[in-house]
């Protein structure tokens, strides 16, 4: 609401030629009084998103069952330092329990491979039905995946 160039009164659209406090006649010459329509669409900002594309759900959770090991699908979402953290997680992750299944246990070479693979791969199966799933997850640029 505009204020009265005289008295600083707040005025509403009906005062226009005296200010109901002070009696000045014409007490907003000088004062914009326009107002916005608030229930117009927001223009978009154009600039650096203009062409942004959002990322889908559905590549995500592919990347993560194909190439989940290797942080595909952070990387696709643009969490690239969740990306390394994961790649890394896995080789480390899959090292320890191929070393566990053959120093410490000492299983046959072929199962001391597959077992930490398989795990690795129901850990990315999971990852890949959260990221399918789960509605609430925001790509790098904070837009929702779609």
């Amino acid at each position: 609401m505009p204020n009265c160039k005289n008295c600083g009164a707040r005025l509403s659209k009906f005062d226009k030629d005296i200010c109901p406090v002070c009696g000045m006649k014409k007490p907003l010459d000088g004062v914009n009084s326009n107002t916005i329509e608030i229930t117009t669409e927001i223009q978009s900002v154009k600039g650096e998103f203009s062409n942004y594309k959002t990322k889908s759900r559905i590549v995500a959770c592919v990347l993560s069952i194909l190439f989940g090991w290797t942080g595909a699908p952070f990387y696709y979402v643009k969490h690239f330092l969740s990306g390394v953290f994961y790649f890394l997680a896995s080789i480390i992750f899959a090292g320890g329990l191929f070393a566990i299944f053959y120093f410490f246990i000492s299983m046959e070479l072929l199962f001391c491979i597959l077992i930490p693979i398989i795990v690795i791969y129901v850990i990315n199966l999971i990852l890949g039905i959260v990221f399918l799933y789960y509605h609430d997850l925001k790509d790098g640029n904070g837009e929702f995946l779609k």
